[in-house]
């Protein structure tokens, strides 16, 4: 019975889904309505399928994401950590190694216009303004997230963030607060990953970086939290859902708080409440 009750959501969600292609007009709407109009950053996690089929081209997407904020950037990672056999990671060239984050990151990381970090493991690509600034010496940090990344220079800037038909599961800003927080959980103990680039100069360079640990996070539920905290606003949009950062600084200080009296609090096996 249980089953049958689960294909019939399935089958609705997906009727939902693909019966009313989203325009682009509804989409500047439910920017407005979450009060998305003008961030000097803004990064979005996105999973346009979550949402259904859009009329939208991904070039209209970004026009209505850029005229709401003056930089835009979005992650595109490629994880090419060294093979467990041994072999030397590839080596990660920001103008062609492919994201990892879905086809809306790979469009937008291919444009003209976009800057992307030099990171093997978690690069972004950023459009605007700062993108420069905030993407440079991804490569020379010995995190992925952490201080001195792009991800730390966003919070330092109060940059706002945006989920599109993603929950906070996908939020990479938890990373940079347990760096922040030295949490003894955020990373493997003594491994070090040697990673390889290529940089601005065209040269291929080694670089050393830890290792953020696998252990099971309760991400999309600290993103309950948050909400219930009033730092996001959700909405709905298509067959999916819309939640907006407004500030990721002091949703970054609100988890750095509560990481240093909990340090396993983002993770699943934690016995703390979620408060």
């Amino acid at each position: 019975m249980n089953r049958l009750v689960e294909l019939r959501r399935r089958a609705s969600r997906t009727y939902r889904r693909y019966r009313n292609p989203l325009r682009p007009d509804e989409f500047r709407r439910a920017l407005d309505e979450l009060g998305l109009r003008q961030s000097d950053i803004l990064f979005v996690h996105s999973s346009l399928s979550a949402m259904g089929r859009f009329t939208a081209g991904l070039e209209d997407i970004v026009d209505a994401l850029g005229d709401v904020c003056g930089t835009l950037g979005l992650p595109t990672h490629t994880y090419s950590y060294p093979e467990a056999s041994g072999a030397p990671a590839a080596v990660f060239d920001p103008a062609t190694t492919p994201s990892r984050n879905g086809l809306f990151t790979e469009y937008f990381r291919r444009r003209p216009e976009a800057v992307r970090s030099v990171h093997s493991t978690h690069s972004l690509a950023m459009q605007g303004p700062e993108a420069g600034e905030m993407t440079m010496d991804h490569y020379q940090s010995d995190t992925p997230c952490g201080a001195g990344t792009p991800y730390a220079r966003m919070i330092e800037a109060r940059a706002s963030a945006l989920l599109l038909g993603v929950s906070f599961h996908s939020y990479t800003f938890f990373h940079t607060a347990e760096d922040a927080a030295d949490s003894p959980f955020a990373y493997e103990d003594g491994i070090l990953d040697i990673l390889r680039v290529l940089d601005e100069a065209g040269e291929v360079r080694q670089c050393v970086s830890r290792r953020q640990t696998r252990n099971a996070r309760r991400f999309a539920s600290c993103g309950d939290l948050i909400e219930r905290a009033g730092l996001a606003r959700r909405g709905a949009l298509g067959a999916g859902t819309i939640t907006f950062v407004p500030d990721c600084a002091k949703v970054h200080d609100f988890l750095v708080e509560r990481l240093r009296v909990t340090p396993d609090f983002l993770y699943a096996e934690c016995a703390a409440p979620l408060n």
